[in-house]
């Protein structure tokens, strides 16, 4: 019998001497579950996680991208599947999966949506869902609603089955380009090209504070996973942290020598990753409020993380 402390040797003489019956291969399956357990059992860490071979046969041991977590490689998607082409051709500005994962809605230039089956990959619906090109969109934490900004400076929400149940036509007054949800879903906040970035009560669509203090167009805003803190960044190549209760701005990182095009915060809130003109995304420690690492690699401009 085998016990929990197996190790891999173990395994690997279990699997010789089985190999040799005849009537093992009936049973196999049934024994690389138990196997398959027992390895896990006997791993201390990510150290000792059996390294997935690049063949397709090592398929049958790939686990879902979350199991995954210090390997991030291991969840890109590397194959081409299809190209879906709009009967009204023109610049597709945001895309963005629905709450089930089975649609897939484009934001485009002519300001309309598109719904795409994501198994048979057709369009299934198109409405011109805004008077001007879309430049953001979002759906809340608790996946109900979708919250959609465009050139002209409007806000609109969505429901699950696109209807569109309010709109603030002056929200900004230039280009709404990025939107984020606080964890509870009660507020949101916007940035705009009009160089502010405000914060929004959710149920009455209307506008708590204005945040002041970017000198040119605010591409990229991200609310804290569990705090009042927002990150943003711009064309001033400044990206700054602000107190979302108080609209006040905590501190400013300089790094970047053009636009930021891109900011987000990790799951747990203690770091920033940026994306900018560039061509190089760093990462920032909010804790000590200093750089930990810049990436280079791009040979173009970096516009997402």
């Amino acid at each position: 019998m085998l016990s929990g402390k197996a190790n891999p040797h173990m395994i690997e003489g279990f699997l010789k001497v089985g190999l040799k019956d005849d009537t093992f291969p009936i049973f196999f399956p049934i024994v690389l579950i138990l196997l398959c357990s027992l390895l896990r059992m006997w791993q201390r860490d990510s150290k000792d996680r059996t390294v997935l071979q690049s063949t397709p046969a090592a398929a049958i041991d790939m686990l879902p991208p979350a199991a995954y977590s210090d390997n991030p490689s291991t969840s890109f998607a590397a194959k081409f599947v299809h190209t879906s082409i709009n009967k009204n051709r023109c610049s597709i500005n945001r895309v963005l999966w629905t709450p089930t994962g089975r649609r897939l809605i484009t934001g485009s230039q002519s300001g309309e949506f598109t719904l795409w089956n994501g198994q048979s990959f057709n369009f299934e619906m198109i409405l011109q869902a805004h008077d001007q090109a879309i430049r953001s969109m979002v759906w809340s934490h608790n996946d109900n609603w979708m919250v959609s900004g465009d050139d002209g400076g409007s806000i609109k929400y969505w429901q699950n089955n696109m209807n569109n149940v309010k709109a603030n036509k002056s929200a900004h007054k230039e280009s709404v380009r990025d939107l984020s949800f606080c964890r509870t879903d009660l507020k949101f906040c916007s940035c705009s090209d009009d160089t502010t970035v405000k914060v929004w009560d959710f149920a009455r669509c209307q506008e708590e504070r204005s945040l002041s203090g970017h000198g040119w167009d605010v591409k990229s805003v991200d609310w804290h996973p569990t705090k009042s803190l927002l990150v943003s960044g711009g064309k001033d190549n400044l990206v700054k942290l602000w107190d979302a209760k108080t609209g006040k701005e905590l501190c400013s990182f300089h790094g970047h020598k053009n636009t930021v095009l891109c900011v987000k915060w990790n799951q747990n809130g203690n770091w920033v990753l940026t994306a900018s003109k560039d061509q190089i995304i760093k990462l920032y420690d909010i804790r000590a409020m200093k750089e930990l690492e810049s990436f280079r690699g791009h040979r173009k401009d970096v516009t997402g993380n």
